[in-house]
């Protein structure tokens, strides 16, 4: 534990030292000069018609309809004690210095839920939607000396609940507004309740002389060893039009040590806003790798623009030399040119993400690691930029969804606002080496057959033509990550929660890519009584399960599909359940991993954490307090994978059982003559084992053996597995136990 603490204070250091010298990503505007407005605002749920200037200034009541209060920026209102959704104001005053005064200033949003409307000192700046984005508006001539008002009207609505709004959505939230993890969950009448808006990530003010450095996108382009990074200015400037400035920079390693690459380039530029492109050569770069795979080796590029020897402005960004292709026929991912096998999981980090910090963050990666994840699919949402930087930086790879979550209006106002989106998402994450792949639309009509049962006017064609666009978009402006249109029903493996039986994982899959399966489980006890009084800890009446329903457990697939027993007290409940999604996650990993490449090229478990104080699909529960399943996600996703194949959960006595022995290997290197050493145990007694001597290639997967075992008494029985090294080191391990019942 305490190497594992050193871990997570050493990664929180690394990203405290980006943010002292600039941001690693796009979506901080770093400049000469920023001035913080986090911390106390004022707040005022009430509405308010802008009928005149003066109504914005502070002494303004709002129309006398109610008092102001504290809040804090930046965060979720929710979590701020504002249980509301709507409309609701923001109040923050200021004081500038006369030296700002005559300089570019810019105000900068880095993330408001879900739309914002702005003035200053009274006078409309302009209009925001969308959650995830940054933004920011020019107000250099609408600041004044000493001090300054700023409001802001942030809103955050439901979606209409009539004419059924959960099919024709007009939010582009994704899960934090429509989802089975919600309060409420995804069909009952409460599912949008305990919004998530707010300005939930920081405002500031950028100063810089005559010219804002407002974007810096960094994309590496490989040229046989030799690499072009390409880097796109986007540029605010108050100087005359065909201006000359000199735009110097450095590109250095990150996290090594390594040569450093400078250049200096003269561009002319425009008034107002435009973009500048510099290209720069690097040789043979050290290539960004997954973790297990090799070192996530990052670099830093600095720019600084000048005019006649006086700086104008400087940003920074952090980016990673890697190539991500994929075979269009057989799905198999390449990294830099080597296969890799997905090995992934989905993730939500919470409902509101302002309460997500740094070494929360941190905490939530170092726990996929240590289960032997590689790739974290975020789902239906896009996190805080802390998150993507410690990916970055810990070699996760991300497959990163838009928001886009089940249904959506086709009318032509709201497909413009997420095409808008969708370029604003690939341009705020496109420095971020670890994301590989865009998915654009999670379950939409077209591809949902299962909706024409949920509603009575559902249309197999919804939300295509939005799709195609999207896709059309993205495409246009990106060329280094898999793009896919959707991530479509028939990668949702859900045998034994919504259908069918979990042993129905043991057979043959015909998709190459799964990208969820899983099934729910109970917190462990001391979780569950934050969620529930005594008396509802054990339901015995609607009441009590109406809540436990609100918190997202569903009482249909548990008992009826799953068929998993209530058991008689709470423990055996808890044990029951957890139990259930335990042997359900192991068989399923082991099944998909056993079908390598015959088809399966990735799978995600669903879901990793649970994002609110719920019952849910996490293997971790809301207070990072891990499930069985979790442990067994772990022993299932080992690199080198002592597989066994089974066939019945018990036996009886005088029944002959076979086992298949597997080996896999995801790693990139080979292990010749390891030994793999079976071993039979009854009720904890070793009564057989066998060895054999296996070459291990890299990046493989074959069956060993059918082991077969005489069950001539009832007992309880365990095959334990080791593979060690050639000389002794043990790579690997597993073990499944089974029952041998009385005849």
């Amino acid at each position: 534990m305490r190497a594992i603490f050193l871990f997570k204070l050493f990664a929180c250091f690394i990203l405290l030292s980006f943010h002292l010298v600039a941001s690693a990503s796009p979506t901080s505007f770093a400049s000469s000069k920023r001035m913080d407005l986090s911390g106390s605002w004022e707040f005022q749920t009430a509405e308010l018609k802008p009928v005149a200037p003066e109504a914005y200034l502070p002494s303004s009541n709002i129309g006398n309809v109610g008092a102001w209060q504290a809040i804090n920026v930046p965060n979720n209102w929710y979590i701020e004690g504002q249980n509301i959704h709507g409309k609701a104001w923001y109040r923050k005053n200021f004081v500038i210095k006369e030296s700002t005064i005559g300089r570019y200033v810019r105000l900068n949003f880095q993330g408001v839920d879900y739309a914002a409307d702005v003035w200053l000192n009274g006078q409309y700046l302009g209009h925001h939607e969308g959650y995830f984005q940054p933004f920011d508006f020019d107000v250099s001539k609408k600041i004044r000396k000493g001090d300054n008002n700023l409001m802001v009207l942030v809103d955050s609505p439901i979606e209409d609940p009539t004419n059924a709004w959960s099919l024709k959505k007009r939010l582009i939230k994704g899960i934090f507004s429509h989802h089975d993890t919600r309060p409420g969950g995804a069909w009952s009448v409460r599912g949008q309740e305990k919004n998530t808006g707010g300005i939930w990530a920081p405002v500031y003010l950028d100063i810089s002389d005559g010219l804002a450095l407002r974007l810096l996108e960094v994309s590496p382009q490989k040229n046989i060893t030799n690499w072009t990074v390409n880097s796109t200015l986007t540029l605010g400037s108050k100087l005359p039009n065909n201006s000359e400035v000199v735009a110097e920079g450095v590109i250095e390693p990150v996290n090594f040590t390594g040569a450093k690459v400078h250049f200096k380039q003269a561009k002319r530029i425009s008034q107002g806003d435009s973009q500048v492109l510099l290209t720069t050569l690097v040789k043979q770069p050290k290539l960004w790798w997954p973790a297990g795979h090799g070192d996530p080796n990052l670099y830093r590029v600095k720019i600084k623009l000048s005019q006649a020897g006086r700086l104008l402005d400087y940003q920074e960004a952090v980016f990673g030399f890697r190539e991500v292709f994929v075979d269009a026929k057989t799905q198999e991912w390449h990294i830099n040119g080597r296969r890799m096998f997905i090995r992934g999981t989905n993730y939500i980090s919470s409902q509101w993400l302002a309460e997500m910090t740094p070494s929360r963050y941190a905490n939530d990666i170092e726990l996929m690691l240590q289960a032997n994840i590689n790739a974290v699919r975020v789902h239906a949402h896009i996190e805080a930029d802390n998150f993507y930087q410690l990916c970055d930086q810990m070699g996760l790879l991300v497959f990163q969804d838009f928001p886009l979550q089940w249904g959506y209006s086709d009318d032509s106002v709201f497909i413009q606002e997420a095409r808008k989106q969708v370029r604003d998402m690939v341009h705020v994450l496109n420095n971020h080496p670890s994301i590989v792949d865009w998915s654009l639309h999670n379950e939409p009509p077209w591809d949902a057959s299962w909706m024409k049962y949920k509603y009575s006017d559902y249309d197999p064609n919804q939300n295509r033509t939005l799709d195609d666009l999207l896709f059309r978009d993205v495409t246009e402006i990106e060329n280094s990550r898999f793009i896919r249109k959707q991530s479509a029903t028939y990668e949702h493996a859900w045998m034994g929660w919504y259908s069918g039986g979990w042993k129905d994982f043991a057979k043959p899959t015909k998709e190459a890519w799964i990208s969820e399966f899983g099934a729910q489980a109970l917190p462990n006890y001391s979780s569950l009584r934050k969620i529930f009084n005594d008396d509802e800890l054990w339901p015995d009446n609607d009441k009590e399960w109406e809540k436990w329903s609100y918190h997202n457990f569903q009482k249909h697939e548990t008992f009826d599909i799953a068929k998993v027993p209530q058991g008689k007290n709470i423990s055996e409940f808890i044990h029951n359940t957890q139990s259930y999604q335990t042997k359900l996650t192991k068989l399923a990993a082991e099944s998909y991993r056993r079908q390598r490449y015959s088809p399966v090229t990735g799978i995600f478990q669903f879901m990793f954490v649970e994002d609110w104080p719920s019952i849910n699909w996490g293997i971790v529960d809301y207070w990072r307090n891990t499930k069985p399943a979790y442990a067994a996600l772990a022993e299932a996703y080992q690199p080198v994978l002592p597989s066994i194949e089974w066939g019945a959960e018990s036996y009886s006595v005088g029944d002959s059982a076979s086992f298949g022995l597997w080996i896999i290997n995801d790693l990139w290197r080979a292990y010749p003559r390891a030994a793999y050493q079976v071993d039979l145990f009854k009720d904890g007694e070793l009564v057989a084992s066998k060895n054999y001597t296996v070459d291990i290639a890299e990046d493989s997967g074959k069956k060993i053996d059918d082991y077969k075992v005489a069950l001539s008494l009832d007992g309880t029985y365990s095959i334990q597995i080791k593979v060690l090294s050639s000389t002794g080191v043990l790579i690997a391990q597993n073990q499944h136990e089974f029952m041998v019942k009385p005849k």
